[in-house]
């Protein structure tokens, strides 16, 4: 990154010839010729002196915007990050239909060889058109979960040790999945990742909406502090399941709806009901009912463009492994290292569920 060009501070002027075009529709004739009155003011008084001190902060940072934009555009906004900061991506189909738990597996088995990459610093370095682009993003990309704070949120990143594990969610519960490194045996890796899926796929029972932990995540931040630290205080194995589910290296929701039109898929990557979600995960790969999936992303400290090369990953090799054999046999599972999960359970308290109640 030292290597990189830093971010330029934008020229004076041409910060106010761009505001100018921007703010020319807003206003009437006679508001504009108002605006610009004040524009040129603040160009020949204050202007200056402001654009001197943003070069100051440039020379004293390695980027002058970062922290004022992680701060105000993030971590002070109040609303919901559900609503209001995530984004979402949903993807093409697979030319050859994909059962639910195979999906999921192949997904899981790309984003873990992924990670591996990326940690051992084997990936082919960024670049638009020949150029090399800054890739510090990517140290935010797994095992990471954004925290409502009481006045303003922040970001935990979690060390590898304790992040190995993925979240898996489904009929509103929650598990941990226990999956290996990846080995030379890719087949029968997502083999066993799809057996211990389909188990959680065959045995859940539905969680009541009224006990729903995700919902709470798609509320107000002050409404989401207050119910995390009653979540907290009800019990130890609250804070335990909590820590592991946040300190997972992601989040895979096995959605139980089947989004067909364009509509209702963009709805069910964006929010569904919220049940089988965790919105502060750095991301969320959902996998729905009818073979069709997507990408839900925690948006405070990584952009979407750095996450679509994962997405681009992922893509690639979903649509690779669904042109091949679509049931894991016995065999294929007895060659993969064995991938468990756990179920995280959560105690109740009535001011608990009563904050739930406020977030559904």
């Amino acid at each position: 990154m030292a290597s990189l060009a830093k971010l330029p501070v934008p020229d004076l002027h041409d910060t106010v010839s761009r505001f100018t075009e921007a703010a020319r529709p807003l206003f009437s004739a006679d508001e504009f010729e108002t605006c610009l009155a004040k524009l040129n003011d603040f160009v020949a008084t204050q202007g200056p002196t402001l654009q001197a001190r943003l070069h100051q902060r440039s020379a004293e940072h390695a980027n002058w915007l970062e922290d004022w934009w992680n701060e105000y555009a993030y971590f002070l906004n109040r609303s919901s990050v559900c609503f209001n900061v995530n984004y979402f991506f949903g993807f093409r189909d697979t030319l050859q239909p994909m059962a639910q738990a195979r999906l999921a597996a192949a997904l899981i088995d790309s984003a873990v060889r992924f990670r591996s990459q990326l940690e051992s610093d084997s990936l082919e370095l960024d670049n638009i058109r020949g150029k090399p682009m800054c890739m510090y993003q990517y140290q935010y990309m797994f095992a990471t979960c954004r925290h409502p704070g009481e006045q303003r949120d922040w970001t935990e990143v979690y060390p590898r040790s304790e992040s190995t594990h993925i979240a898996v969610a489904h009929k509103g519960r929650y598990f941990v999945l226990r999956v290996p490194a990846a080995s030379t045996n890719r087949h029968a890796d997502i083999a066993q990742i799809e057996s211990q899926l389909q188990i959680i796929i065959d045995t859940t029972a539905q969680l009541e909406r009224a006990k729903s932990i995700g919902v709470l995540t798609a509320a107000l931040r002050d409404d989401w502090y207050a119910a995390r630290e009653c979540l907290l205080q009800v019990s130890s194995d609250n804070a335990a399941s909590l820590r592991a589910l946040e300190s997972s290296a992601f989040l895979v929701s096995l959605e139980s709806v089947a989004p067909v039109t364009h509509k209702e898929f963009s709805l069910a990557c964006h929010c569904s009901d919220g049940t089988d979600r965790y919105f502060d995960k750095n991301f969320q790969i959902l996998v729905f009912a009818n073979g069709r999936y997507g990408f839900n992303g925690e948006h405070s400290l990584t952009d979407a463009t750095t996450d679509m090369r994962l997405c681009n990953v992922l893509v690639h090799d979903v649509e690779t492994i669904a042109t091949e054999a679509q049931v894991a046999t016995a065999g294929d599972v007895a060659k993969g290292a064995p991938v468990t999960f756990e179920e995280l359970n959560f105690d109740y308290s009535d001011e608990l569920l009563g904050h739930i109640q406020r977030a559904v």
